[in-house]
């Protein structure tokens, strides 16, 4: 659990860097965002759910959140693009690192709160 502060900073710092690049679709960005919305279901599970079931959500949430990230780092905005168009996409991109790390947020908030309840 310590470890998840550093490597939030490091995804952070991977995705935006992803902004900057060239290449890619609005189809990826539509499949990255319905990748964060199952990620975002199984994240609500997991906070609904007993204590003593919810590492099972917990862990295939983490990794639909690997998966996700992947994606979000490999996506780029598409080549010829005007400034606008490339500066709408990088709204799109940062939207979507914002929702991803929010949910990490949730996640290690559940995992400390688990700590808490089972010293």
């Amino acid at each position: 659990m310590k470890s998840l502060k550093p490597m939030i900073l490091a995804t952070a710092m991977l995705i935006s860097s992803a902004a900057f690049a060239e290449g890619g679709s609005d189809r990826a960005l539509e499949r990255i965002q319905s990748l964060r919305d199952k990620a975002e279901a199984v994240l609500i599970k997991a906070e609904k759910a007993d204590p003593s079931q919810r590492h099972v959500h917990m862990k295939e949430h983490m990794s639909m959140l690997q998966d996700l990230m992947s994606q979000l780092h490999q996506d780029h905005p598409k080549a010829g693009m005007s400034k606008d168009e490339h500066l709408v996409w990088m709204e799109k991109h940062d939207k979507m690192v914002d929702d991803v790390l929010g949910q990490m947020v949730r996640e290690h908030q559940l995992m400390m709160a688990d700590k808490d309840c089972h010293p």
